[in-house]
């Protein structure tokens, strides 16, 4: 597998945990852990989505 791909799969397979282990999640919250912008971290949650997992949000909140 080549390194950025297993970067990505890592960085999703952590995303999903974050996911479920909380209410709440903030795309910049994750951002700041996985050092990647809010763009990515939403792409990446778009591909959690993609493969089944229903996921429940609303964009551009922040308190």
């Amino acid at each position: 597998m080549p390194k950025d791909l297993k970067k990505r799969f890592d960085r999703i397979v952590e995303i999903l945990i974050q996911l479920q282990s909380k209410r709440i999640v903030k795309a910049k919250e994750l951002s700041d852990r996985f050092e990647a912008s809010p763009r990515t971290i939403y792409g990446d949650i778009k591909s959690v989505e993609q493969a089944g997992v229903p996921i429940i949000g609303e964009a551009g909140t922040e308190s």
